[in-house]
This record gives C-alpha cells, structure tokens and sequence, in this order.
C-alpha cells in the first residue's frame, strides 16, 4: 500500500533523476513522505513557512524560469489564503505549476474549519486554465501525476490525508487517461458516479445494492477538468438514474459538473446529489460523524430513491 505522501515523493526523485528542473516547495510541513527527496535535493526543495502567498509567488516565478514546481500543502491553506497568486501568477499566466492538496473534503474535519476543505473543486474548476484532479485510487494517481508533466498549464491534484495508504479498486493494468471517466463495475439499473476518496466507499455501495438486486453501474471520474461530458451523456442515452458521490460540497463539484453535462444533452434522468450541503458544520469531528450531523443519505435512502425512479427513466423523455 502506498500514501499520497509517498507517491508524490516517489515521482519527485523519479523526475530529479531523469532531469535536474524539479523542485518543491511547502508552506510549513514537510513529514508527508517526500523526505527522501528532501534528503538526495536539499538544493531543489524550500520551505517557506507559513506564507502561502509568497510559497505561490515563489513557485510561479521557478516554473517562469523552466523549472518543473510542486507546490504541497494543506488543500484549504494551498488554495483559499494565496488565491489571489493562483488566480493571477498561476492561472492567468497558463503557469506550469503543480499544486499537491491534501487533507481535502471533511478529511480532517476534527481540527476544525480552518482544514475543511469543501469549496475546493468549485473554486479551482471555476478558474480558466486550471486542470483539475481528484484520484480515488492508487492506480489513478499514479498514472495522473505521470501525465501532469504534459500538461500546458497549472494543475490541481486533490487527495484525502497525505499519510493514509490510496486504496487499489482497480486493477494493476487499468489504463487511465485525464479527462477520461473510468467504469468499475457494470449495472444496468442505475449509475453511480464517484470521485476521489468516495470511489472505495462508492465500490461498497454498489455491493449493497446488489445485494438488494440493483445492478448499479459505478463510474469514477477521477479528472474533474477536464471532464469527461461524453461518458455522461453516454448514462443519459441509456436512461440510467444517475447519482453522484463527493466528499466535497453539492454545489460546484462533480455532482454540478455531471448536472451541467445532463443539461446539455437536452435530455433528463432522475439525478441525485450526495455530498456536503450547503453549510457548514458548527461542529467538530470525524467525517463519519460529520455526515450523519448533516444528514449525508446512504445506501438504505438511495435504495428508496432509486426504487422511486428507476422506472421512470426508462420512459422516453418528450423530445424538444
């Protein structure tokens, strides 16, 4: 089993290696598992201390002058205190910037809002030129972090806690391609599609279901932008109920990408958000307890909704 923490700094040696244009900076930690790069390139990593716009600025300005920059923290302290830089010095300026956000979602919800991060994927995916990612297993990340070195521009990866192992939902060999919706399983009564560290919870919901005689399909849909529209539209041809899955708000993540890419076929299925809803949590605790304080519906609820909806989307829908 393999961390976040341990595979970024498995693909920072691999890279140093090969070329001597990578570098890395944090804003404060650095016990996340890229120790070892630390150790073989002290002259290629910095620690800025706690300025997240000058640790911005400061990547920008590496990647400016032909460096390959990851830039790692906190998704809440890497996006929402520097956002300014991002907009202007990362965005704006198409800047090939690597952005390593962890402790997403309600991942680390016990230490309170300060590091929840639910806005994250709307905020990013909001921003032109930004590439937005969200593995939900080991071989996705692998993969999309080997690609994110072709990619014209500053990318986003977005993963739960640095030092708790990916889980392995697909298969050594899987392909995995950015911008491309993967399917785990197949189903022909209904769609689930899940991103990031929902997709292994999402991976036990479709065994309940099956259990209750629901052939759900699961989709992971790892590239948050850009999107994959088509493998969404493909669910809405087929008259398929359609539920999304995020740890993340309802509204300007995937469940609002995969609702805007409904919307454009010009066609409608029943279709389901489950996530965050829009509040926050006067709170603190776990995720587990967090999602029961706002009610987060599981498998017995959707059960419900499904046995409610499966029927009607497989009438045809009026025509325009």
């Amino acid at each position: 089993m393999t961390a976040p923490g341990e595979l970024v700094g498995e693909l920072l040696l691999r890279e140093a290696r090969a070329a001597n244009d990578t570098y890395y900076i944090v804003a404060d930690g650095t016990l996340n598992g890229t120790e070892p790069f630390i150790e073989a390139y002290p002259d290629r990593f910095l620690n800025v201390g706690i300025a997240e716009q000058n640790a911005v600025s400061i990547a920008a300005g590496l990647a400016f002058s032909g460096k390959q920059v990851y830039l790692w923290n906190c998704s809440t302290f890497l996006l929402y205190r520097p956002f300014d830089q991002l907009r202007v010095d990362a965005a704006f300026a198409r800047t090939r910037l690597r952005l390593i956000g962890t402790s997403s979602g309600l991942t680390r919800a016990a230490s309170g809002i300060a590091h929840i991060a639910i806005e994250d994927l709307a905020v990013m995916r909001a921003l032109p030129n930004m590439t937005v990612l969200c593995p939900g297993d080991l071989v996705e990340a692998r993969q999309l972090l080997d690609q994110c070195r072709e990619i014209d521009g500053p990318v986003y990866v977005r993963f739960a806690l640095e030092n708790h192992d990916l889980p392995e939902i697909h298969g050594p060999d899987t392909p995995v391609t950015l911008g491309k919706a993967l399917t785990v399983t197949q189903g022909a009564d209904a769609a689930l599609i899940a991103t990031g560290n929902m997709l292994p919870v999402a991976r036990g919901w479709v065994d309940e279901f099956a259990e209750a005689g629901l052939a759900v399909r699961l989709v992971s849909m790892p590239s948050i932008k850009p999107f994959d529209s088509a493998a969404v539209a493909a669910l809405v041809s087929e008259r398929l109920p359609i539920i999304t899955l995020e740890d993340h708000s309802v509204i300007g993540g995937l469940g609002s990408a995969v609702a805007e890419a409904i919307a454009e076929t010009g066609s409608g299925v029943p279709f389901r958000r489950v996530g965050v809803p829009d509040r926050y949590p006067y709170v603190v605790g776990t995720p587990d307890y967090l999602g029961e304080y706002f009610g987060v519906p599981g498998v017995s609820e959707l059960r419900k909704w499904l046995d409610e909806h499966i029927a009607s989307a497989r009438r045809p829908s009026p025509g325009p």
